[in-house]
């Protein structure tokens, strides 16, 4: 079993960034960067069924930019970097596309905020198929990391303009991109 999820990728040109990003998120190799819109979803679902209701939603929209530059730290001590500008854009645009076809797969336990995320610091490894596991926060590693990325002073623009719908392995292994939804501009 695989999943899709829609994700916008930031163009991120800062090597302090991705230095950051490989030590302490731990799916830096399976996913660049990304702002996830819809989450991952059983592919059974139907790729086709997930494209055309993608599709009817997106004909709505029209491009919106965003700005990052806030740290914050989840309750199960994922540390993101969050949006001071468009967070209600990208909020709006989360919320339709989990009406209609998605409506029954929105995860009202987990809050929709718009990040990129940056690393874990739980003492424990993140399981996906159980997003709401009970994790512990290693103090000392996120204390550490905050302090690094706050040292990188580095905040992100971004024109959300284009939408990419991915493939993941049932491991969360290997990520493959799927298909592009253009906004209109």
């Amino acid at each position: 079993m695989s999943y899709l999820a829609l994700v916008y990728y930031p163009i991120i040109e800062h090597e302090g960034f991705h230095n950051f990003r490989m030590t302490y998120e731990p799916y830096a190799t399976l996913l660049p960067p990304h702002i996830p819109f819809i989450f991952p979803l059983e592919e059974s679902f139907g790729i086709e069924k997930l494209k055309s209701h993608i599709q009817r939603v997106l004909i709505q929209w029209k491009a919106f930019d965003m700005h990052f530059c806030k740290l914050e730290k989840t309750w199960d001590h994922w540390l993101f970097l969050g949006a001071v500008e468009g967070d209600n854009k990208a909020i709006e645009l989360h919320d339709d596309l989990y009406e209609g076809a998605l409506a029954p797969y929105l995860r009202e336990d987990l809050p929709y905020t718009p990040h990129i995320g940056l690393g874990l610091f739980s003492t424990e490894n993140y399981d996906f198929h159980n997003p709401t596991a009970k994790l512990s926060l290693d103090q000392e590693k996120y204390k550490r990391g905050r302090q690094e990325f706050e040292d990188l002073d580095f905040a992100l623009w971004c024109h959300i303009d284009e939408l990419t719908l991915v493939r993941v392995n049932e491991e969360f292994t290997s990520c493959e991109d799927v298909f592009s939804f253009r906004l209109n501009e």
